[in-house]
């Protein structure tokens, strides 16, 4: 793996199973794959692959935002609610299914 310009502070531990615990704040970029957890208060990905499991927040009022569009191959469990605002759309093979339920919901009186 290669860190192009770091500015780390905290702690390093090498493992004697050749695998580094890394404590602290980082600046910089990783080029390579990462193995592991990732516990931030922020971080950018290009390219994220999530094997297991993702968390958005760790407190039930805590309110994530996803800016641009997400690409989920598999399913979704939700439990809780989707809120869509600024005019965005919630569409299945797109089709606005909100502006299709309203239609629908109409055409039947």
């Amino acid at each position: 793996m290669r860190i192009d310009n770091p500015s780390f502070s905290g702690s390093i531990t090498q493992a004697p199973s050749a695998y580094a615990d890394l404590s602290g704040s980082f600046t910089g970029s990783f080029t390579g794959s990462f193995t592991g957890e990732i516990s931030v208060d922020t971080a950018q990905f290009t390219n994220l692959t999530v094997t297991r499991e993702l968390t958005l927040g760790t407190f039930s009022d805590d309110s994530q935002n996803i800016t641009g569009s997400m690409f989920i191959s598999g399913g979704i469990e939700l439990d809780g609610n989707i809120n869509v605002i600024n005019g965005g759309q919630v569409q299945v093979e797109g089709v606005n299914v909100l502006d299709s339920a309203i239609a629908f919901a109409i055409a039947l009186g």
